[in-house]
């Protein structure tokens, strides 16, 4: 009788990756104030500068490379590997404290400030921190479910927006389950405003298992945003675990 090879076996077993793709829509605006940033498709950073106060496009920037820094080098101590929500409050805190110093320097002293999403993958589980106004979702076996909060009172000057206050910044913190066929989207509020659940299905219905198909379901998310009347800056971002 002969045995299976377990090695054989092992290699022969369907293996997981993550795709994704992002897209901008600058809207009516002069400048495209939104800002994306991935690192090793596992840290995923989406930021919207405020444009009530000026440098917005700077903020949204210098937040996208501060998220990711803080991300690569807080990674490396065990202790907060270990706490998952511990680790973004310090990324967020010190992305944070980071914009407000910035507000010391030449050219920067009239103020700047940005929203920020967070999304952070592991092999089975996300964890995503957020502070404004962008939404994420998570759309699981034909099911959508928002996972940020709704921020109607989210004004001019938002006390949630990253360069306000020195201290005091609370991210929402959201985790769960990231399994075979799951989506999750991030967007900025000149796109998460505008669409609906079945325009997030019918983008979702798009992705397939290829990157064209991931980055044809983002775009078309971005034209349903525009079609449905937004003239702001708009980014979104779509996730999704396949097997290969």
């Amino acid at each position: 009788m002969r045995f299976p090879d377990p090695y054989a076996l092992r290699n022969e077993s369907p293996k997981e990756t993550v795709l994704f793709a992002a897209s901008q829509l600058t809207g009516q605006q002069e400048l495209q104030e939104d800002y994306f940033l991935n690192f090793n498709d596992e840290c995923f950073v989406l930021a919207d500068g405020v444009s009530s106060l000026p440098h917005g496009e700077t903020a949204a920037k210098f937040a996208c490379e501060t998220a990711v820094w803080a991300y690569k080098h807080i990674r490396q101590h065990r202790y907060y590997w270990l706490d998952k929500k511990l680790f973004m409050k310090r990324i967020f805190r010190s992305t944070n404290l980071a914009i407000w110093q910035k507000h010391r320097e030449e050219g920067f002293t009239d103020g700047l400030a940005t929203t920020l999403l967070v999304l952070m993958v592991g092999p089975k589980h996300y964890w995503l921190g957020s502070a404004g106004d962008s939404s994420a979702w998570l759309s699981r076996g034909g099911d959508i479910r928002k996972l940020t909060r709704d921020k109607p009172a989210f004004q001019a000057i938002p006390g949630q927006a990253l360069g306000i206050r020195r201290l005091g910044l609370v991210p929402e913190f959201v985790t769960g389950t990231f399994s075979h066929g799951d989506v999750l989207l991030l967007a900025t509020d000149g796109a998460g405003d505008y669409i609906t659940g079945s325009d997030i299905q019918a983008s979702v219905s798009r992705t397939g298992s290829t990157t064209d198909g991931v980055t044809d379901a983002v775009v078309s998310l971005l034209t349903a945003a525009h079609t449905n009347g937004s003239e702001e800056n708009m980014t979104a971002v779509i996730v999704k675990r396949v097997v290969t």
